[in-house]
């Protein structure tokens, strides 16, 4: 049991740093830490007394010391600082995370603007600051009236802008459509060339991690240089070197992302274990990530998608090996592959524990995404390491990349329809309860679940699922459409003259183009149907009195 041994540590340390960041007041932290320095000592664990009463305090008072360091940070006139990263909403706005000296975090810049701004550029901004309504260690957002770029990015940050570029131009100039999004941001992390839509189809298939880089991917790249290396006949140690170096050059490639950070730590913590893998189990370099990972940037403690990846990444391990031998008989009796088979199972266990996570962030569960991320796996690998030769290639002056392209185009073409089919099945989504009581209702499922599989009932669960999708499909014929033509409607420009609009009317036709598309219909408090035409996309009105949209996402 020695590789459980971090994991108290690692837990009460998250907890506290999140206490602390949520309340606001170190009392819940230090309570919390008083608690599980008492049970250690009861039980008279001195070792895990002293590893967790120093580990938990030192990042809780790291913590404190960056939340006050941000409150006592005097606002300039003119706030100066690096763009790290930047993100166009659907809005057409750019959200940019804007680090300025001697502010302990990045902070959410807004940009409205049509000024390009450039990745790891010095920018100068003036605009409204305001409070930030996600909890952090600091507690402002900026929406800039006026951005000035003093100083292009320069050195190795100028190259990583012009590999990006290059690559994105390439992808462009030489794959269709549905390629463009998901290549640069499966290879180099890269979504600029995803458009809102596309994102959502594969946040609602349970493929997100797919459609930017996530930790599969380092494991992807550390593993095929740790093979090649060794067919290479090198030695253990400078494999591990071989492999740190691609490494380091991969994530300063995609950037220092929360969710690409972690999955650095991880494949670092397994690059270690090589030299000694009997005393380096994977449940305890997860529990050194959290411990490196919450040391270096507090706020990963209240980030959705730090939690994510770890619960997915300790569900894979604790609950693969049960689901394995549950799923592993009864399959290999159906003839099935067993490298399905073993596909199957990490997906089912990375989405029973993440489930409940999902439903407290989305109000929102897939039940397509074990099938969509069974098709796609076999594509991942291809995609990855192809596209980081592609990439390599595409700095050289010949246009060598091109025909790599063409052969990495069919793997993510296939990506994108699976994503496109899964989302039109019926009950690919289903909305959770908004509460703690829907969160319980995520759980109980998720653990029935599990001790379904585990009981043998395989085939139960099997016939059961096709029965619900088949109900659905059955179910959700649509009625007939009605033509908007036919009925009361009014055109109005912005959200703000709904309120003005006669109550007689039957139908509400928004122009304005700006906001999040929604994932459910829209209708005024008086039952009028609303339509975003500009932002939704094409959405039908029928005879029961209800809307959907083209593409499946209500």
């Amino acid at each position: 049991m020695t590789e459980l041994r971090l994991i108290p540590a690692a837990a009460v340390m998250w907890m506290a740093v999140a206490a602390l960041i949520l309340s606001g007041t170190w009392k819940i932290s230090a309570g919390l830490l008083c608690v599980a320095v008492l049970v250690s000592c009861v039980f008279k664990l001195w070792g895990q007394t002293l590893v967790i009463g120093a580990l938990s305090a030192g990042a809780t008072l790291m913590a404190a010391l960056r939340i006050h360091s941000a409150r006592e940070f005097p606002p300039p006139q003119t706030w100066v600082g690096n763009a790290e990263t930047i993100k166009v909403l659907a809005s057409g706005d750019q959200l940019i995370s804007f680090r300025v000296a001697g502010y302990p975090t990045p902070i959410p810049l807004f940009y409205s603007g049509d000024e390009a701004i450039e990745k790891a550029s010095l920018i100068a901004v003036s605009g409204r600051v305001q409070t930030d309504s996600f909890p952090g260690v600091g507690d402002i957002v900026i929406s800039a009236e006026d951005i000035d770029v003093v100083e292009a990015a320069t050195g190795y940050s100028a190259w990583v802008n012009h590999v990006r570029d290059g690559f994105a131009y390439a992808v462009e100039s030489s794959v269709g459509e549905s390629s463009q999004g998901l290549l640069p941001g499966m290879v180099l992390g890269d979504t600029r060339l995803q458009d809102p839509l596309e994102s959502q189809t594969y946040i609602d298939t349970g493929l997100s991690h797919l459609s930017a880089v996530s930790g599969s991917n380092v494991a992807i790249v550390v593993s095929a240089v740790v093979l090649l290396s060794y067919f290479l006949t090198v030695g253990p140690r400078v494999r591990v070197a071989v492999a740190l170096v691609s490494l380091a050059i991969f994530v300063s490639l995609v950037g220092f992302e929360p969710s690409v950070l972690r999955a650095s730590v991880t494949g670092l913590v397994g690059l270690l274990a090589i030299i000694n893998s009997s005393r380096m189990e994977p449940i305890q370099g997860l529990s050194l990530a959290v411990i490196f990972l919450l040391f270096y940037d507090s706020n990963l403690a209240v980030h959705y998608g730090f939690l994510l990846s770890c619960a997915a990444t300790a569900g894979i391990v604790m609950l693969y090996p049960l689901l394995y031998r549950a799923l592993g008989p009864p399959l290999s009796r159906w003839h099935t592959p067993d490298i399905l088979v073993r596909a199957l199972t990490v997906a089912i266990a990375a989405d029973l524990v993440t489930i409940p996570i999902i439903a407290l962030m989305a109000r929102q569960v897939s039940l397509v995404a074990v099938l969509a991320n069974v098709l796609v796996d076999i594509a991942v690998p291809p995609i990855t390491l192809l596209g980081l030769i592609a990439v390599l290639a595409s700095l050289l002056p010949w246009p060598v990349e091109y025909p790599l392209l063409k052969i990495i185009e069919p793997f993510t073409w296939w990506i994108h329809h699976v994503a496109q089919w899964c989302q039109q099945l019926p009950h690919a989504t289903v909305e959770v309860a908004a509460g703690w009581l829907g969160i319980a209702w995520a759980c109980v499922i998720g653990l029935w679940i599990v001790v379904a599989l585990h009981q043998g009932f395989v085939r139960e669960l099997l016939i059961g699922s096709l029965l619900f999708f088949a109900f659905g499909m059955w179910h959700n014929k649509l009625p007939a459409q009605i033509d908007p033509s036919t009925v009361r409607f009014v055109v109005i420009a912005e959200v703000s003259e709904i309120a003005d609009v006669a109550r007689d009317k039957e139908l509400i036709i928004v122009e304005d183009p700006s906001g999040l598309s929604s994932d459910r219909p829209t209708i005024t408090k008086e039952g009028i149907p609303v339509l975003f035409p500009y932002r939704d996309g094409d959405v039908t009105l029928h005879v029961d009195g209800t809307q959907h949209a083209a593409d499946g996402r209500f």
